[in-house]
């Protein structure tokens, strides 16, 4: 704390946490935590393997060098001036982009190879989008395809729970309506959506999306329907359906 009293450089407020350690030779360093949260750090020696003050204990040459590569010397150069960026190099890269990048090209793909394949919560994992996002924001957490799966996951459970507590506790009547399409990669879907008034507001909800991988009848579609409704309790809300320009609708 002592040592803190005197480190006034405004290079240190570029690294958020402090931490001393020490080498197997004896010798004591401060490790300096960055606050860009994909860099590790960087260490300052303080005291020498006799006890001795390291010569360059109060040097901020290395933190700058490294406050350089990862912000930048525009806002390095600012920060030590105590003022913001007014002077943009003159470039849109140059202002948003980390010293040592190099510009991103565009390409003139349509789509990448994540985006083919419709995984959408992977799409966080492509480079060239990470490039993009990361591009002059070195604090920001951007999280990974399975983090964003999960927390999509978590959201559609908890918005299941909340809808169908209060579909069961309706008091009146629901309707429900229902689509079926084949999409680009040839899979076939059904979605659902149920239709009440509540206060005198029209309401809608969509209860979900699955694939009836078999010849649309009204017997297939009675069978997801029914499916789908159990998944949701709400098995007892049904008296009649009817499923029009569905073949084999006298099934139901």
């Amino acid at each position: 704390d002592e040592m803190k009293k005197k480190w006034t450089s405004p290079i240190y407020s570029f690294f958020s946490d402090i931490k001393i350690g020490q080498e197997d030779d004896g010798r004591r360093y401060h490790f300096f935590k960055c606050a860009a949260v994909k860099c590790k750090g960087v260490k300052r020696t303080y005291e020498n393997a006799d006890g001795t003050r390291a010569s360059d204990a109060g040097s901020t040459g290395n933190l700058k060098k490294h406050a350089l590569l990862c912000f930048g010397e525009n806002v390095v150069e600012a920060a030590i001036k105590g003022e913001g960026v007014k002077n943009p190099d003159g470039s849109i890269f140059a202002a948003f982009a980390r010293a040592g990048q190099r510009p991103v090209n565009a390409s003139h793909r349509a789509h990448t190879n994540p985006e083919a394949r419709t995984r959408a919560p992977h799409l966080v994992n492509d480079r060239g989008f990470r490039e993009l996002m990361l591009a002059g924001r070195p604090n920001l957490d951007l999280p990974n395809g399975r983090r964003v799966s999960r927390d999509i996951q978590a959201s559609f459970n908890k918005c299941k729970e909340t809808t169908d507590k209060l579909l069961q506790d309706y008091p009146g009547m629901l309707s429900y309506a229902t689509d079926a399409w084949t999409s680009p990669n040839h899979r076939a879907f059904v979605a659902w959506t149920v239709h009440l008034q509540h206060e005198g507001t029209p309401l809608c909800f969509l209860l979900d999306i699955i694939e009836v991988p078999e010849s649309h009848t009204g017997a297939a579609l009675a069978r997801a329907f029914d499916q789908m409704l159990r998944s949701h309790g709400l098995s007892r809300t049904v008296c009649l359906s009817s499923l029009p320009n569905v073949a084999l609708n006298g099934s139901l």
